[in-house]
C-alpha cells in the first residue's frame, strides 16, 4: 500500500500543534491565556502553517474536546458490553475512565478547566460531549430488563448524574500525584460508592413502581 507522505506530514504537524498547546497550558493556564504565537514557537512552525490546520485558537480548543469525547466514549462503551453485570460494568468503567485521565493528564486538565471557565464555544462543546456520554449510557441501560421501569427521560437524568459525578471526581484525581497509589485507589473507591448510591436511588423508584403494578394486578 502506497503511503501518502504529504498526508502523513500534515498529521504529524497537526499533532505537534496540539501537543505544543497542551504543553503550554500545563496545569494552570487556560486556552484564552494562550497566544497563537506561543503555540507556533513551541511547535516550531510559522503562523501560516498553523492556519493550514486550524482556523483560530478556538478551533484548536474544539478539536481537543472532540479528541477526548470520541476516545473516551469508545472506551466506556467497551466496558458496558452485553452480558456483563452492572457491578462489573461499573468497576470496569471507573478503571477505564481514570486510566484514560491518568494517561492524558494535560488533555483532561484542559477539559476540567475549560468546562467552568474559558469561552462559551468551548464550554458549549464540552456540555455537548457530556450529553453524548449520557445519551450513550442511557441507551445501554434501556436494554436492561429492570431499567424498563424507568422512562427515557429518567434514564437520561440518571446518566447525567453519573457523568457529572465522574467528571467532578476526575478533578480530584488530577490533583493527586500519580505515584500516590493509595490516594488514587481511594478516589476510585469513592467514585464507585457514589455511583452505587445513584443507582440505589433508581432501584428504589423501580421497586416502588413494581409494587404499585403488583397491587393493581391483584385488584383485578
Amino acid at each position: 500500500m502506497k503511503v501518502n507522505h504529504k498526508h502523513m506530514q500534515k498529521l504529524r504537524t497537526r499533532t505537534t500543534i496540539i501537543q505544543a498547546a497542551l504543553e503550554l497550558m500545563g496545569e494552570e493556564k487556560g486556552l484564552e491565556g494562550l497566544s497563537l504565537r506561543e503555540v507556533t514557537r513551541v511547535a516550531e512552525i510559522s503562523p501560516t502553517a498553523f492556519y493550514r490546520h486550524f482556523k483560530d485558537m478556538d478551533e484548536l480548543g474544539l478539536v481537543l474536546v472532540d479528541e477526548v469525547g470520541l476516545k473516551l466514549r469508545g472506551l466506556l462503551r467497551s466496558a458496558r458490553k452485553d452480558g456483563v453485570s452492572y457491578k462489573v460494568a461499573l468497576r470496569d468503567s471507573i478503571n477505564l475512565f481514570f486510566g484514560y485521565v491518568l494517561d492524558n493528564r494535560a488533555l483532561f486538565r484542559f477539559i476540567i478547566r475549560e468546562r467552568v471557565g474559558g469561552n462559551s464555544k468551548i464550554r458549549s462543546a464540552i456540555r455537548q460531549e457530556m450529553g453524548y456520554f449520557a445519551k450513550d449510557l442511557a441507551g445501554d441501560m434501556s436494554t436492561l430488563k429492570r431499567m424498563t421501569w424507568l422512562t427515557h427521560q429518567e434514564l437520561v437524568q440518571l446518566s447525567e448524574m453519573i457523568i457529572q459525578t465522574s467528571f467532578s471526581n476526575a478533578n480530584d484525581f488530577l490533583d493527586v500525584d500519580s505515584n500516590k497509589k493509595e490516594e488514587i485507589r481511594d478516589i476510585k473507591f469513592k467514585s464507585i460508592r457514589q455511583l452505587r448510591l445513584i443507582y440505589s436511588g433508581a432501584a428504589l423508584k423501580i421497586q416502588k413502581r413494581r409494587r404499585i403494578k403488583i397491587r393493581e394486578f391483584k385488584r383485578r
